[in-house]
């Protein structure tokens, strides 16, 4: 379905926006609103129409239990707009690659040598895969107009109007407040995005006439889980961006089981008290996770002259993909993933060169030698070492041999806090992309797999 441009107005998405655009109200016929779509035509009826998107909205809200709340506006725009609009808010400095975080999250394979910057990463996310996001600030959606399909459009509006729905009823500023780590994020996000991604799969199949109890959700996660399992192995993409697909993946399985066990009550106990960590996540409904166990004083004493520059967790999605990235088949990664317990990343910068340590521990001794091994092991990369050290695993990485060899010979039974002290550390937050968006690399089964 090609969509036209209904509105124009400032943009609003992960980046300042300082492109100004004229701004219109409303869309659809002059005079009297028409009376809203209804039923089975939901989910065929153009979404540029103002009575197919209220007839959307009233439907899904209806179904969430959610009526009475204030429609978000809609705007469409361009391919090329949505491109202009990310660009015009980025800071050309971000764009160098002379950060510390750029450089250290590149020395440990979380991005490609060959990409720009960090920022230049997330910007390239957001402006290839973003579909439609919705912000909370102004309760507008915005849809980039990529020719969708009958079915992908609806739910993908749905979506957007799923995120409107949940900030009413939970208020998104604070269901995540305080999370200052990536796998924190992650973990919040998965509840965020996997209720939007079931509850527009499941309204759609609805209003086409399949009852959500009767779909065979296991087939349809097993598609999605797949596909970003094989696509973490790929190192010429960036390990930060199949994180920024997780939730849609992994919160979606999380957030269905969630909603079949228990119903909407189930689904508002999950925005209570969403996933720590996306260990919590991948061990699905009803796992008891371990409980996050990491020492105070997380590094060995920095090599002199060195200043922490960022310290961040990363989580146990990070280890699979970093361990597949470097030659471990699928299941013995998954198994060393699912048995982390903790880890810090710290970045550190003597103004010449930075260097990365990143220190995972695990509940099994010969995880964290097998990940040690890894690094270690024939056809390994010069620019990292490193060593097991009971149940924890510390990869050390740098710009420069020499640099390396001397983080390496740090004595890791000292255990010294590093210069800054832990409350006062500087957390990276969040390093994958967005809340409240849908990637347009989407599909919606249809007919879906029925249950049997």
């Amino acid at each position: 379905m090609k969509l036209t441009s209904l509105l124009t107005a400032p943009g609003g998405g992960a980046f300042p926006v300082l492109l100004t655009m004229v701004a219109a109200v409303g869309c659809g016929d002059e005079g009297a609103p028409a009376p809203r779509v209804i039923g089975t035509e939901l989910a065929t009826c153009d979404i540029t129409t103002s009575p197919c998107q209220r007839g959307i909205y009233e439907s899904v809200a209806e179904s969430l239990d959610a009526s009475g709340y204030s429609m978000p506006s809609i705007r469409t725009i361009s391919v090329d707009q949505h491109a202009d609009e990310v660009r015009s808010g980025l800071d050309l400095e971000d764009l160098t690659g002379e950060d510390a975080a750029t450089r250290g999250l590149r020395l440990l394979g979380f991005i490609p040598e060959a990409s720009e910057s960090l920022t230049a990463t997330q910007a390239e996310y957001w402006i290839t895969q973003v579909a439609a996001y919705y912000s909370r600030s102004s309760n507008r959606i915005t849809v980039i107009d990529r020719n969708y399909e009958q079915g992908a459009a609806q739910v993908l509006l749905a979506h957007e109007f799923i995120h409107s729905i949940q900030n009413s009823q939970f208020d998104l500023g604070t269901v995540g407040r305080g999370v200052d780590t990536e796998d924190g994020v992650i973990g919040v996000r998965s509840v965020i995005e996997g209720d939007a991604v079931h509850s527009s799969f499941a309204w759609y199949y609805d209003v086409s006439g399949y009852a959500p109890e009767d779909i065979d959700w296991d087939e349809i996660h097993d598609e999605r889980t797949a596909r970003l399992r094989d696509r973490v192995a790929d190192p010429e993409r960036a390990l930060i961006d199949t994180a920024s697909s997780f939730p849609y993946s992994y919160g979606f399985q999380l957030m269905t089981n969630t909603s079949l066990a228990e119903g909407l009550l189930g689904r508002a106990a999950a925005f209570e008290a969403p996933p720590a960590t996306t260990l919590e996540v991948l061990l699905g409904y009803g796992a008891q996770a371990p409980v996050v166990d990491f020492p105070l004083e997380a590094h060995p004493s920095p090599v002199e002259g060195n200043e922490v520059a960022e310290e961040n967790r990363y989580g146990a999605w990070y280890v699979y993909g970093f361990l597949r990235r470097h030659g471990v088949e699928d299941e013995e990664a998954w198994t060393t993933g699912l048995s982390w317990v903790g880890d810090e990343l710290a970045i550190y910068d003597d103004g010449a060169e930075v260097a990365a340590v990143w220190r995972v521990r695990f509940d099994d001794q010969a995880k964290a030698e097998l990940l040690s091994a890894e690094v270690n092991g024939e056809g390994g990369d010069d620019a990292r070492s490193a060593v097991a050290f009971g149940e924890d695993a510390f990869v050390f990485a740098a710009e420069s041999a020499e640099t390396l060899l001397a983080w390496a010979e740090q004595p890791l039974d000292t255990m010294t806090a590093s210069i800054i002290a832990k409350s006062a550390r500087p957390k990276g937050g969040a390093v994958s992309v967005g809340t409240c968006l849908q990637s347009h690399d989407f599909s919606v089964p249809m007919p879906p797999p029925i249950l049997r």
